[in-house]
């Protein structure tokens, strides 16, 4: 499964469109203190969710909050380490 079909899954189970995930984005840079609106973000959303691969972290990781998740990196090669 890509990154594509991941977001465009979400998107469909919370049934909601690109322009509710737009406002979304904007409530979050609001609550951060960042002016914008959603006809400055309409065009920046549409093209994360169709081409994922292709944007920066930050913006995927705005959509992914703006869904009610989060990224999540675990190593390979992780070793567990246990405290006293």
């Amino acid at each position: 499964m890509t990154m594509k079909d991941i977001l465009q899954e979400r998107l469909e189970d919370l049934d909601i469109t690109k322009y509710e995930l737009t406002r979304r984005v904007v409530e979050l840079r609001k609550q951060e203190g960042r002016d914008t609106t959603i006809s400055k973000l309409s065009s920046a959303v549409a093209k994360a969710l169709d081409e994922p691969d292709g944007r920066r972290y930050s913006a995927i990781a705005e959509l992914v909050e703006a869904m009610g998740g989060e990224l999540v990196i675990r190593w390979k090669d992780y070793k567990e380490v246990k405290l006293p």
